[in-house]
């Protein structure tokens, strides 16, 4: 049974690489195929890039099936929406243009965007440290403490296949928190998911009780892709732009 399973496998895997080499012509009918339907709302294109692609074109292979299709992204390059740099095999999120369905208008590098990706998170002084009256020597003294404790943490997330998310820089609760701390370091959510809907990142995070045992409700952070190197990724939130390195 092992081995039949096996055998299927290779063969699924040789079949994929082999429609990346056919380059046959395409009918109109076959533009739609490969379209999400695990998200309601979603019409992006999912499948694997294939030889070929260049800064004008990118050859994809729909990932329901189906021949290679040559789409058009000659300005999607021009105007940075080009996420990653495709290469040969990897999964990739296809945005294609309403008025000509052979030109894309967005393709994401979903492999290359899978990864761990942090920040530098600096902590800030509580207020009600600086509104203490103390002495000079006092004032030295905390200031000397809080200079210690003002060293930067990364905090980010991984984002992990089948669309799994995970924290990095998660400090845990504790049950007694250190009051006397002076310094407070920023929130951090806890990511269990991710999902690229309609070009943009959808990052879904859970609320945990202090013991990290009692889940609540889910909320989903949705995010702009502003650019992404082999070693960047910035992204636009509701709240800001911000940067990230791939660790």
């Amino acid at each position: 049974m092992r081995k039949l399973l096996s055998i299927v496998i290779i063969s699924i895997v040789i079949g994929l690489i082999a429609a990346c080499h056919s380059q046959q012509p395409v009918d109109e009918e076959q533009v739609n195929v490969g379209t999400s339907t695990s998200i309601e709302g979603d019409s992006t294109l999912y499948g694997l890039a294939c030889d070929g692609c260049t800064d004008t074109v990118l050859v994809f292979l729909p990932g329901k099936g189906g021949d290679p299709i040559t789409y058009n992204i000659l300005d999607a390059t021009k105007k940075g929406r080009i996420i990653g740099r495709p290469t040969v095999g990897d999964w990739v999120a296809v945005i294609l243009n309403k008025e000509d369905t052979m030109v894309a208008d967005m393709v994401i590098d979903l492999d290359q965007l899978k990864g761990t990706w942090v920040e530098l998170a600096y902590p800030t002084v509580k207020e009600r440290i600086k509104e203490v009256a103390i002495d000079e020597e006092m004032q030295k003294h905390m200031d000397s403490l809080v200079q210690a404790m003002m060293k930067p943490v990364e905090m980010g997330f991984s984002l992990k296949r089948h669309y799994q998310a995970q924290t990095v820089g998660r400090r845990r609760r504790s049950a007694q928190p250190d009051e006397d701390s002076p310094v407070i370091y920023p929130e951090i959510k806890n990511y269990i998911q991710w999902h690229v809907i309609n070009g943009q990142l959808v990052l879904t995070s859970q609320n945990r009780s202090q013991n990290d045992t009692v889940k609540g409700e889910t909320v989903n952070d949705t995010a702009d892709f502003i650019f992404m190197t082999r070693d960047s990724l910035r992204l636009r939130f509701k709240e800001g732009e911000k940067g990230f390195y791939r660790k």
